[in-house]
């Protein structure tokens, strides 16, 4: 359990983007005259930026109570299991507003005809409180930036981008880019920050990383400088490259946020009864309510009315603000609902309850004017059911980023399959954030993610009719189980091993009670026992549900499931309870952010702030060695995946095709390519190519290697070189790689297929880098690229000679570490290829003949060229990391700097946590 309490740890990440903050500061500062930290400037800053909005929300997250989400694709059954849990003595949900008591599934929940697909997430408390008694609706408002997201969201899932009118064109994005910066106001209009456009980048690089690609290296790091300065209709223009500037969605952009502005950007508003219940002849009715998706149908509209709402700031209630309801529907992620009972359940009287709306199915439709079909509404409001779509799934996405809740139920019908396709992704970030990314970080927690199999008195009512042998068909791999679970989520290596060694199994069996199922029986409204003409027969499927193999794997003690199911007028509700009470801890989710606080502490100081800081007194050669031996050590067990990891080291041709083909400007602080948003996944078993060779002895015996540089320098090409189109791609290219390389510790995908720890990557990465300065790979680039323009040659043609260049250059570094053009002598003597120096050819094999002198006998012990090639890079590798030593990043940083930078770490990583 986390040894921090709330306060510490609120403290400590405040404390973390207070010190994102001053290294931004400090980077922008020391960049010019440090050309290596120019060259990851943009991404440092960019990850800085993460970092900060991540420390904002576990800040918020570690203050607030905790809360168990429920999350449905069978709605019916979500709304059953919180009604269940959450409900007083009576089962009901009692709460009071503005003086009127309501009960809310019978007065604020919608009514049936699919209008239980809410538009907003529904927040239960025991501990919240009415603001304003006059106002007593609580609602939480979206900011600016989250508008952008779920336009963004909704136009690249909604929209078939295979078949869309419209492409992403560079030369109008740059034409867009030189307009907007224009018209940059003299002052930040308030509504975005950098920090805010970083968020939206994070967002779609994501979730939709491939639509992304063509955006990184021009328009994301333009927009994060560009947009703050921008009025709203600017920034609707800048952001519409994000949905492929449809005028509807750019417009709706506009409006909604210019009603943002209107509410001083308040977060919290406080609303009237009326937005949710109306009294109409001394009936209560929905007429109105925010919490129908129909309301989103009057946007824009005639039918459309408007409200009054007080913004809620700094604690302090403010003066009223009119505006559409229909907007107040769009901009409202939440409804805060204060429970005035206590539950039955002693647990909800201190947990929230979360209920998110059911996901929509994705409309893919190639225009506006197909949406109506795609709906089966003639009536239908287009930018209503795209804002519908969007808003719902960033929902989930939203809480999950916020790190909301840490217990999740997630319901699924036992009896019937879903169509909606898209809830694998959100889940399973949910569980790398809150739970762990692999197996090892999941073990140090019980499981937060608990599955309902809701509906299973149906389930059991239809296996009543069927056979034995079709029975043993209908539960597991081809049946139930892969109807509820493993279809939709069995590529996420967590179904398979939530634990080292155990699939997940946290998987609970459960039925409303009394619902008159053909095998109970029922006396007044109560369930007493079994049919007695069934009672054999459920034997049956009972023996065949806990005997089936991928039943026995997902569901934890099948046999304890199926009688907590059974159990009468309960229905495994029980069962569930008493897990929640267990697993539903505070202490639990503290420990869970406080893991995080070390992770983000890690990364932004020992693999990213400390590279620049000198600190007095170490012994830069025996450091390096040390490095060397770690990362060898690892290297040395993964030697099967040698060509991966190589592959991996060099950035894509597509990738370069798009630097090269940009319009370069001179300038020294151009952006180069952003990282993905990936976690570290787990290391595996050893990965070998048959040899066991000391790599750790000593490796300079017999031969005489060079102390000074492990490859000939590439001399300076000085201030005259021309500094034309080719030569800026060549310093282009350089930065982009580097950045690409920086990326690699994040690439959660490339690591899993190493199988190599995240830091060791992170290592590696960062001598690789020393070792690009150190060599001056960029003046090779440089050399290979100078005077190569043919007049006459189309750009698109020059294009593809130029990065196959750029790659033979890059190649050739990643694949001979600098080693090829040294004369042997100087090379470190090889391990494998006794007697010879690394990268040397191995001796000819003296041939044998046989009798007839026609055939010869090959030797008992084949030569392995590739395992010989691959231990002398390791050799190579550890005499590179060596020969890094008094050649760090931090050598090109003043003193001053140097101490600055230093106060920065230490406030970021206090020297002994608190």
């Amino acid at each position: 359990m986390s040894t921090l309490t709330p306060e510490q740890l609120v403290q400590h990440w405040s404390a973390v983007e207070e010190g994102a903050g001053q290294a931004i500061d400090w980077i922008q500062s020391t960049r010019e005259n440090a050309p290596r930290l120019n060259a990851e400037a943009d991404s440092l800053i960019y990850k800085l930026r993460r970092s900060r909005n991540k420390a904002r929300s576990l800040a918020q997250a570690a203050e607030k109570p905790m809360t168990i989400g429920f999350f449905g694709l069978s709605q019916a059954g979500k709304s059953y299991l919180i009604s269940a849990l959450a409900a007083d003595d009576n089962g009901n949900l009692k709460t009071c507003l503005g003086g009127t008591r309501l009960d809310f599934l019978k007065h604020i929940n919608p009514p049936g005809g699919g209008k239980e697909a809410t538009g907003l997430v529904t927040r239960f408390s025991r501990q919240a409180v009415t603001r304003d008694e006059r106002y007593p609706v609580e609602l939480q408002l979206f900011n600016e930036v989250e508008i952008g997201k779920i336009l963004a969201n909704a136009f690249i899932h909604d929209f078939n981008q295979e078949k869309i009118d419209w492409q992403y064109d560079e030369a109008v994005v740059a034409e867009r880019l030189q307009q907007l910066s224009s018209r940059k106001c003299a002052m930040p209009v308030a509504g975005v920050t950098s920090d805010d456009v970083v968020s939206l980048w994070d967002y779609l690089l994501r979730h939709a990383e491939n639509s992304q690609k063509k955006l990184a290296t021009s328009f994301w790091p333009a927009a994060v400088s560009l947009a703050p300065w921008l009025e709203i209709e600017d920034r609707a223009r800048l952001f519409s490259i994000l949905w492929g500037e449809l005028p509807e969605l750019t417009e709706a952009y506009n409006r909604l946020a210019r009603t943002l502005q209107r509410l001083s950007g308040a977060q919290t508003v406080l609303a009237p009864l009326q937005t949710l219940v109306q009294q109409q002849q001394d009936m209560l009715v929905q007429t109105d309510s925010i919490i129908n998706v129909d309301m989103l149908e009057r946007l824009n509209t005639a039918a459309d009315s408007r409200i009054a709402v007080c913004p809620f700031l700094n604690g302090q209630v403010q003066p009223l603000v009119e505006l559409s309801l229909a907007e107040l529907t769009v901009l409202t992620a939440e409804l805060v609902i204060p429970l005035s009972e206590p539950s039955k359940e002693p647990l909800f009287n201190q947990v929230n309850l979360l209920d998110f709306p059911g996901y929509r199915g994705r409309l893919g439709v190639e225009s506006m004017d197909e949406i109506r079909h795609a709906v089966n509404g003639d009536g239908a409001n287009p930018l209503a059911q795209l804002l519908l779509r969007g808003k719902v799934a960033y929902l989930f996405e939203r809480y999950t980023d916020n790190q909301e809740m840490n217990v999740l139920v997630l319901c699924t019908a036992a009896d019937k399959q879903s169509d909606v396709r898209d809830v694998g992704g959100v889940l399973d970030e949910w569980i790398r954030y809150t739970q762990g990314a692999d197996a090892q970080s999941r073990q140090k927690r019980p499981c937060g993610l608990v599955w309902a199999l809701t509906r299973f008195d149906l389930r059991v009512g239809q296996s009543l009719s069927l056979g034995e042998s079709l029975l043993r068909q209908s539960w597991g791999d081809g049946g139930m189980i892969k109807m509820a679970m493993t279809e939709r989520f069995g590529q996420y290596p967590w179904m398979q091993q939530w634990l080292p060694g155990q699939a997940f199994n946290n998987t609970f069996l459960v039925r409303k009670p009394c619902q008159q199922p053909s095998f109970l029986q029922l006396q007044d409204n109560r369930e007493v026992g079994v049919q007695e003409e069934n009672r054999e027969k459920l034997l049956l499927v009972r023996q065949t549900f806990i005997e089936d193999d991928a039943v026995c794997r997902h569901i934890h003690q099948p046999e304890a499931a199926w009688e907590a199911m059974m159990t009468l007028n309960d229905g495994g509700m029980r069962r569930m309870a008493d897990y929640l009470s267990r697993v539903a801890q505070r202490d639990m989710k503290l420990q869970r952010i406080a893991e995080q606080l070390e992770d983000i502490r890690h990364e932004l100081v020992e693999n990213r702030l400390a590279n620049w800081y000198q600190q007095e007194g170490e012994q830069a050669s025996a450091h390096k060695q040390r490095i060397a031996g770690d990362i060898l050590r690892v290297l040395q067990a993964r030697t099967a995946v040698h060509g991966e990891l190589l592959e991996g080291l060099l950035p894509a041709r597509r990738d370069l095709l798009d630097l090269y083909m940009q319009e370069l400007e001179p300038a020294a602080d151009d952006s180069a390519s952003s990282p993905d948003s990936l976690s570290e996944t787990h290391t595996t078993a050893h990965l070998g190519v048959g040899l066991d060779i000391d790599l750790f002895g000593d490796s300079r015996s017999g031969a005489s290697v060079a102390t000074d540089t492990v490859a000939a320098p590439i001399s300076p090409s000085g201030n005259s070189r021309q500094e034309n189109h080719e030569t800026a791609f060549a310093r282009r290219a350089t930065h982009f790689w580097i950045n690409h390389l920086r990326t690699l510790p994040e690439n959660s995908e490339l690591i899993g297929q190493l199988a190599v720890p995240q830091q060791i990557v992170a290592l590696l990465v960062e001598e690789l880098i020393t070792a690009v300065q150190r060599m001056r790979v960029e003046d090779q680039l440089v050399r290979q690229l100078l005077n190569t323009a043919q007049a006459g040659v189309r750009r698109e043609k020059m294009a593809d000679r130029q990065v196959t260049r750029v790659l033979r250059v890059l190649g050739d570094f990643t694949t001979w570490l600098g080693f090829l053009s040294l004369p042997e002598g100087k090379r470190p003597l090889s391990r494998a290829n006794s007697g010879h120096a690394i990268f040397a050819r191995p001796d000819r094999q003296a041939l044998s003949w046989g009798n007839d002198e026609r055939l010869f006998r090959l030797p008992g012990q084949p030569v392995s060229y590739t395992a010989f090639f691959i231990y002398d890079w390791l050799v190579g590798l550890h005499e590179v990391i060596v020969e890094n030593a008094g050649h760090s990043a931090g050598r090109e940083i003043s003193a001053s700097q140097n101490e600055r930078l230093g106060a920065i770490i230490r406030l970021i990583k206090p020297p002994i946590s608190e």
